[in-house]
This record gives structure tokens, C-alpha cells and sequence, in this order.
């Protein structure tokens, strides 16, 4: 059995598998086996793996299952004690699975570890870990910052599932992706989850990850519109207490309105955000049973989660907020 599994998901990102899948053979840690998930891509990615990297376990599916059906997937076939995810669109510096497996290893407490990830081709953070806001929704943690700013090891709410390692214990006990995201805050959803059950997320600033950004679904696409939009609520229905929901109930009506404003009035994308709230409404009794089975397994107070979470008014976040409002 290998120490670490990393499952790597692809859709037609053929173009973008050399550099990562070469940056993660020639690591310094080895004991690792790498599962390559195919969602029925169109380009011939399944071949190119399978001809150019025999040694890698390549699945290919029938049908696209997104990012969360494709890990899910890959779990089954995986058997290492830690779990690393790795976007197709990345490359991992030659000691970051080192460096995150030795913070695993040394804290039994942690069950998830968060790389650096950096914008490619640039100095600038795309995430340095996740956090959870009162606004209820996850955010990726300094990004647009310049990496240097973002040196410490740190615990953070959760982490970006593009570059980070799981611990199975910690997936055994309250189980990994929900499928009904299909993508995007399915990665906010495990991290709240993790940190309902009493496990801790760290930042490992030594791991560090470049990647492409939305190199798949691009920047502002209807697709990456639409799941944003339902899956942030998806994960407010499932994990939020309802003590920690009253407490940020200010915070969250301001936010909804902001984010109205910013999708329909500015990007005119009314008839897809009415499509996402339609189908949050379609699915509701199936996250409120998810809810159920959640709130059984949770072991902290609603003091402590809000002690994890970013206030609207800190000035770094409010700051990045404030920028994607009028520039993003």
C-alpha cells in the first residue's frame, strides 16, 4: 500500500497534462500512486496518459461526473493513507507532497492540509487555503495577494481542493465530495464538514502549487456562474447551525443583496440565478436529509466555528470583495 494516493480529474485538458503530471513523477516523496480520472473527454486525454505514463492508473469514464463524481470515483480505487487532489491544471514543486505529508504525519488532530497555491506564471496567491465568511460563503483565502505575504503555517477553515491532502480517517468518518455539487464549494463543503466533526485544516506554505485558473471552465462562465450560485447555498442548507445562521443573519442579507446586485444587475445573468435558486428550492428536501445525518456527527460549538470565520468588515477581506465587485 502506498503512503498517498493523488487523484488527478480531467475534461479535456489534454493540453495541460504534460506539466502536471510530469511535475508529480519526479517528486521527492515516492511512495505515492497517482489515479488519473478521465470524465469522458473528447480530446484523446485517456490515450496520451495511458501511452505516455503507463505506470499511472488511468480511469476513464462514459460520462462527464464533474469534479466531485470524478474524485468520488477515484477514491474507490485508491489505497493510501492520505488522499491528495491536484487540479489537471497545475504543477506541484518537488517537495510539496513532502511537506504536507510531514504535517500530517506530526498532528493527529489535522485532517486536511492546504497547499500554496499561486497564480501561474506570477507572484500572486490564487489560494492560500480557504476561509468561510459571515456572508456564509467560502472564499478563496489572499487571493490577488503577492505570495510572500502568505509565508506562515497556519489553521485556516478549509482548503481549496485543487492542491490539498486528506486523511482517510478523516474521509472514513464523515464521508468526501457530495456528487450533487458536480462542481465548485464542493471542497467548502467537506472543509465545513471536517470542521463540524473537530478536525482541523492547516496551510502548509512550504507545498507549493502553480496553476492555471479556471483553465476548464473559464472565468465568469455560465457554468461556473450557475454552481457558485446553488452550490453556496447547498452548503449553508447542509452545515450552517441554525444558532451560527441567526448570528450572521446581518451579514448574510447584505450579502445576498450584494451578490444579486453583482450577478443580475451588472452581469445580467438573471435567468441563470433564478435557475440556481430554482434548483436549491428542487433539491432542498434532499440537503435538509444530509443535514440531518451532518448535525450528528458534529462535536464543536457554534463559538468556535464563528472564531474561524472572516468577518464581512476585516479590511483585508472587505478590501478583495470590494475589488471583484467593481473589477472582477
Amino acid at each position: 500500500m502506498k503512503k498517498v494516493s493523488i487523484i488527478v480529474v480531467n475534461y479535456n485538458g489534454k493540453n495541460q497534462l504534460e506539466a502536471c503530471l510530469k511535475s508529480l513523477v519526479v517528486q521527492s516523496f515516492d511512495d505515492v500512486e497517482i489515479i488519473f480520472v478521465d470524465n469522458a473527454s473528447s480530446d484523446n486525454s485517456i490515450e496520451y496518459v495511458r501511452d505516455v505514463y503507463p505506470n499511472i492508473m488511468a480511469l476513464s469514464l462514459s460520462e462527464n461526473k464533474g469534479f466531485a463524481g470524478g474524485n468520488l470515483e477515484g477514491l474507490k480505487h485508491a489505497g493510501g493513507q492520505y488522499i491528495m487532489l491536484l487540479n489537471n491544471d497545475t504543477e506541484v514543486a518537488g517537495d510539496c507532497i513532502s511537506n504536507l505529508v510531514s504535517l500530517l504525519d506530526g498532528s493527529s488532530d489535522i485532517g486536511i492540509c492546504a497547499a500554496k497555491m499561486v497564480v501561474y506564471g506570477t507572484n500572486i496567491i490564487d489560494s492560500a487555503g480557504d476561509g468561510y465568511s459571515t456572508l456564509l460563503k467560502g472564499f478563496k483565502r489572499g487571493e490577488g495577494k503577492h505570495a510572500e505575504a502568505y509565508d506562515t503555517e497556519e489553521y485556516v477553515f478549509g482548503a481549496c481542493a485543487g492542491a490539498a491532502l486528506y486523511r482517510r480517517e478523516m474521509l472514513e468518518e464523515i464521508g468526501f465530495f457530495d456528487e450533487d455539487f458536480f462542481l465548485i464549494h464542493e471542497d467548502t463543503d467537506l472543509s465545513f464538514r471536517a470542521q463540524l466533526a473537530g478536525w482541523k485544516v492547516m496551510f502548509v506554505p512550504t507545498a507549493a502549487v502553480r496553476h492555471k485558473v479556471r483553465s476548464t471552465i473559464g472565468h465568469m462562465s455560465d457554468m461556473a456562474i450557475y454552481y457558485t450560485l446553488r452550490n453556496s447555498e447547498f452548503v449553508r442548507i447542509k452545515n450552517v447551525p441554525l444558532g451560527l445562521f441567526l448570528r450572521c443573519l446581518p451579514a448574510f442579507v447584505g450579502g445576498t443583496i450584494s451578490e444579486f446586485v453583482y450577478f443580475v444587475l451588472r452581469h445580467g445573468k438573471l435567468m441563470l440565478y433564478l435557475k440556481a435558486k430554482r434548483d436549491v428550492i428542487k433539491n432542498l428536501k434532499t440537503m435538509l436529509g444530509k443535514r440531518r445525518k451532518i448535525m450528528k456527527m458534529k462535536k464543536v460549538s457554534n463559538k468556535y466555528l464563528y472564531s474561524l470565520m472572516t468577518p464581512i468588515w476585516n479590511r483585508e477581506f472587505f478590501s478583495m470583495k470590494i475589488n471583484k465587485f467593481f473589477h472582477g
